[in-house]
């Protein structure tokens, strides 16, 4: 497998993604390399060692993943060699690789040097954002992978507009664990409280933070509302324009932010709103959203990509058009105010997700396209 993230280091979707995977193919019995970029306290250390560390049984981590190949051709030599003698020592049977670049484009290089199939499985804005930036590395991904997995089915269609991949891509959402991510045992709204609006993840423009924002100030106008950003930071101009924003328009009292958050802590955040919402212009399919669906939330958000496959518009809450500002305002509004049609909708968000949305069927779908590149 290689990840350009992977637990311990937690930095975002993919690493929970991984690592929910790898722990489920490890229960039936495979065995997994994980090749992933180095943790930031050691990306300058210069060295070109790639050590193994305490891992599960089965599962050898490695932090040798090349985080950007095309400008590093003596980094991609060496690891070609050191994935050669991996590969002679104990024989891989198929290379799979999270997002187009940099981790599909070295699988396929890795493959053709191997011989091995190569799975590549496309998250999120790696089409979209490739398509503009390195269209001509996306094209070549796409057709020398032996199979494409993507997250959501207009992840599908993007690629298959440029590339034409439909025949060999298998659509696998994303998962949750809705074990660990359970509503609280007080699940009735109390009355004369205030409402929480949330949110969480990891802020990148591509979230909407230029809706986001105004659409709070709109909402806070009452006391009856308070906000939680939850697992927020990403750099110093998206945290400054927070603070600004929040400053500006005196919202420091209704407006809590967390920081970032450890991902087993984030289940205690959601637990805290009332009401999730996500703003986002691009989404593979939305990891937050369905955190928060496990915890009993309904969810405003908007028809981003993925995210229609997960929130059902009027059942699990409410999908409006991207940048829509005033549909955001609206349903928003309409959930604050009616607390039995809250609960009503997280419960139904609950239910979907443990019928549609479980890591055992993510694991089951992964699994039969690995064995089937495998010929078994």
């Amino acid at each position: 497998m290689l990840t350009p993230s992977f637990p311990p280091m937690v930095d975002g979707g993919v690493a929970i993604a991984t690592g929910r995977l790898v722990a489920r193919l490890l229960q039936r019995g495979h065995q997994i390399t994980v090749l992933t970029t180095a943790p930031p306290m050691e990306a300058t250390t210069g060295t070109a060692a790639m050590p193994p560390v305490a891992a599960q049984p089965g599962m050898s981590l490695h932090y040798g993943l090349v985080a950007d190949p095309l400008r590093a051709t003596s980094a991609v030599t060496a690891l070609c060699a050191w994935v050669q003698a991996r590969h002679q020592a104990c024989p891989f049977d198929v290379m799979l690789a999270y997002f187009i670049y940099p981790a599909g484009y070295l699988a396929t290089v890795l493959g053709e040097l191997l011989g091995v199939p190569v799975v590549c499985s496309c998250r999120g804005n790696d089409v979209s954002k490739e398509m503009f930036i390195t269209p001509e590395i996306l094209a070549t991904v796409l057709a020398r992978s032996t199979r494409m997995i993507f997250v959501s089915t207009s992840l599908l269609h993007m690629a298959d507009t440029l590339v034409p991949c439909r025949a060999k891509a298998t659509v696998v959402a994303n998962a949750v664990d809705s074990t660990l991510f359970v509503p609280h045992a007080k699940v009735a709204p109390s009355q004369g409280r205030p409402v929480v609006l949330g949110t969480s993840g990891l802020m990148r423009w591509k979230k909407g933070i230029d809706l986001f924002l105004p659409l709070i100030h709109a909402l806070c106008t009452t006391p009856t509302v308070r906000v939680l950003v939850a697992g927020y930071g990403l750099d110093a101009a998206i945290d400054r324009q927070m603070a600004d924003f929040l400053d500006c328009h005196s919202l420091r009292q209704q407006v809590d932010i967390t920081g970032p958050l450890p991902h087993p802590q984030m289940v205690h955040a959601l637990r805290r709103m009332g009401l999730y919402v996500s703003t986002s212009y691009q989404e593979g399919m939305p990891n937050g959203v369905l955190e928060a669906m496990a915890c009993a939330l309904p969810v405003v958000a908007t028809d981003a990509d993925g995210t229609p496959d997960v929130v059902q518009d009027g059942v699990t809450g409410y999908l409006c058009p991207m940048g829509d500002l005033d549909a955001l305002v609206a349903c928003c509004r309409t959930l604050i105010e009616q607390p039995a049609l809250r609960q009503r909708m997280g419960r139904a968000g609950r239910l979907r997700v443990q019928q549609h949305f479980h890591p055992d069927q993510e694991a089951t779908a992964v699994e039969a396209v690995l064995q089937q590149v495998c010929g078994r």
